[in-house]
């Protein structure tokens, strides 16, 4: 019995392994034109008991701090998954480039899930990473039904 490799049982026998102690399930990282979209799934994920890192939401917690440190914190280990919204205006602004070479260092180990509105490609961010595409309609009801069905559930799901 000592001997035995308990993680590995454990594993083995269907148990999933111990998750890293986290403040968030989710950390939404967005440009401000996709701000809407981005509020619209963090509201969708609350709904659903998860807990997200969304900047408005927690603009009062962090009063006298710097973004840039608080950044560096969710986005780079706070977060069980980071979600980047990316398009064009993701990669041509200056605080979501900031966010993502703050998370950049996650992606190979599958722990940023990047929604993608555009084929604009991302240095940091290999083109083979499987992420949800979300084609924008400019109809918010008919994109508020679609976000619950193309990325909430997926979101939850991977979150197990």
């Amino acid at each position: 019995m000592k001997h035995l490799d308990w993680s590995k049982l454990r594993l083995d026998c269907g148990f999933k392994p111990p998750s890293k102690d986290v403040e968030f399930d989710f950390a939404i990282s967005f440009a401000g034109e996709n701000r809407e979209l981005a509020r619209e799934i963090a509201v969708q994920l609350g709904l659903l008991d998860a807990h997200v890192f969304f900047d408005e939401h927690f603009e009062a917690n962090f009063l006298g701090n710097a973004w840039s440190s608080q950044f560096e914190r969710v986005f780079g280990r706070d977060s069980r998954l980071v979600v980047p919204v990316l398009d064009k205006a993701y990669r041509d602004k200056i605080w979501p480039t900031f966010e993502r070479e703050c998370f950049q260092p996650r992606v190979g180990s599958g722990e940023v899930i990047p929604i993608f509105l555009d084929d604009t490609k991302f240095v940091g961010i290999p083109q083979d990473t499987i992420g949800i595409k979300f084609a924008r309609t400019g109809d918010p009801a008919e994109e508020k039904g679609r976000i619950t069905d193309e990325v909430v559930f997926k979101l939850i799901e991977r979150l197990g």
